[in-house]
């Protein structure tokens, strides 16, 4: 349970987000794009896409939860999922941008339908599932989980980075279909290094009494689990806006401040405080806690909505609100996994039953479900807007829709994972659990 983990084994495991992040984030933030003003399917259509798509994904994670929770081999519960997945996620991001020209509009958003859902609800549900519960599995050491954290995030915004500068470039030079082979190939090799530099270890009992448990005890003892539902709700808010931010930041960009290109710049300007935050991290959430450092970050990013808000057709103040947002966005996006690991300790401390995971199907539950509303979300603000995909001027509504899914929306989540978070101090009792985990295990050796 205690093992130190390597540097080595760290950056490997990072890596794996890595790999799921040229895949996810191409889709997060281009795949609306694509779809309105390249395939020409409506804003609303795509919108209702997205929704019905991400509520089936939630329920696949459940059951992956599950499937992993029940699968032992000599790799492990989770890294034999990810080799399965790490070639299949290339080829779905590869056919979800490949739809044909010659197919009629209905064909085409059958097409849309059907390749979405392979990909999300699927491929990426099996591989980030499995990836996300590694986090549990390489060591039960909390100071190693907030560094493997924090390593994952600082390559995470870094590809991030590369991704919002790159994609519209490789578009133009190789098109949709030719951008989605490279980032493919990417992510599929980055997920292959998670597979063969990490080892899972944090493992109650290789045969694992918890089979003998039903799926539905599971559930149940899951659902009792407060501190479950409480990172479920962060991380559905999390992904809200990030969906929202990341699906209309190129509308913004092009139409409040005249130039998509500057997508680029306004993606730098969030994610490099994000990079350099992630170094200091361990230190603060070993100093003062992840939850009051969770806390802290969603008062900062809804701060940083307020300034976008006070100017939102001059850059420096969008890029200042977005730095802002970034600073405040470090211990949720690093601490919200760690977190996740601590509420699985939780779960067995409580009940006797560890069931990684299940527990870890809230982080892959949380992004699907709030991604998809976020996405969900553009797509029918867009279309009330009256949003004309590939028209050189908008409207008046619709630009005053796609400021309002960039900025007021965004701010009204964030607020509801305030309360959220004020609900689930973790840390307070934390201790008592590691030292009582510890000596059981100890106990039965």
């Amino acid at each position: 349970m205690n093992h130190k983990v390597s540097l080595r084994e760290k950056i490997a495991f990072a890596l794996g987000d890595v790999g799921c992040n040229f895949i996810w984030t191409v889709v997060g933030s281009f795949l609306t794009l694509y779809y309105t003003d390249s395939v020409g399917i409506s804003a609303a259509v795509v919108g209702t896409i997205m929704l019905i798509t991400r509520i089936l994904d939630g329920v696949s994670d459940l059951g992956m939860g599950v499937i992993i929770d029940h699968t032992h081999t000599r790799w492990g519960k989770a890294r034999p999922w990810v080799l399965i997945t790490a070639p299949l996620m290339g080829i779905g991001l590869i056919l979800t941008f490949s739809v044909p020209n010659w197919l009629s509009e209905n064909g085409k958003i059958a097409y849309a339908v059907v390749t979405y859902i392979l990909l999300a609800v699927i491929i990426f549900t099996a591989c980030n599932l499995a990836y996300s519960t590694l986090t549990a599995l390489i060591t039960g050491r909390q100071d190693d989980r907030t560094s493997m954290t924090s390593i994952r995030y600082i390559l995470v915004y870094a590809v991030m980075i590369l991704i919002s500068y790159t994609t519209m470039p490789l578009v133009e030079d190789f098109g949709w279909t030719g951008m989605s082979v490279i980032f493919g190939i990417a992510g599929m090799i980055c997920l292959l290094i998670t597979f063969f530099g990490t080892k899972e270890r944090n493992i109650e009992n290789k045969k694992n009494t918890d089979d003998n448990i039903s799926i539905a005890k599971s559930f149940i003892l899951l659902l009792k689990n407060k501190y479950f539902i409480v990172i479920t709700i962060l991380f559905v808010v999390n992904f809200i806006n990030m969906g929202l931010t990341g699906g209309v930041g190129i509308y913004f960009a092009r139409d409040f401040l005249g130039n998509s290109a500057l997508y680029g710049t306004m993606t730098f300007a969030n994610y490099i405080p994000i990079m350099i935050g992630l170094f200091a991290f361990p230190g603060l959430a070993g100093k003062f806690g992840k939850w009051k450092c969770m806390l802290v970050g969603y008062i900062l990013e809804a701060a940083g909505y307020l300034i976008i808000l006070l100017a939102p057709t001059s850059f420096p103040m969008v890029l200042l609100g977005l730095a802002v947002r970034g600073i405040g966005h470090v211990p949720n996006s690093a601490g919200i996994y760690a977190m996740v690991a601590d509420v699985a300790d939780y779960g067995e401390w409580k009940n006797g039953i560890r069931n990684e995971g299940l527990t870890f199907s809230a982080t892959s539950f949380g992004t699907k479900i709030g991604t998809g509303i976020g996405s969900a979300v553009v797509g029918w603000g867009l279309a009330l807007g009256n949003y004309v995909g590939g028209a050189t001027v908008q409207s008046a509504s619709a630009l005053e829709s796609i400021k309002a899914l960039y900025t007021y929306i965004p701010l009204a989540v964030t607020l509801v994972g305030i309360i959220a978070i004020l609900n689930g101090n973790i840390d307070k009792i934390y201790p008592t659990i590691e030292k009582d985990l510890l000596e059981r295990r100890k106990s039965k050796e």
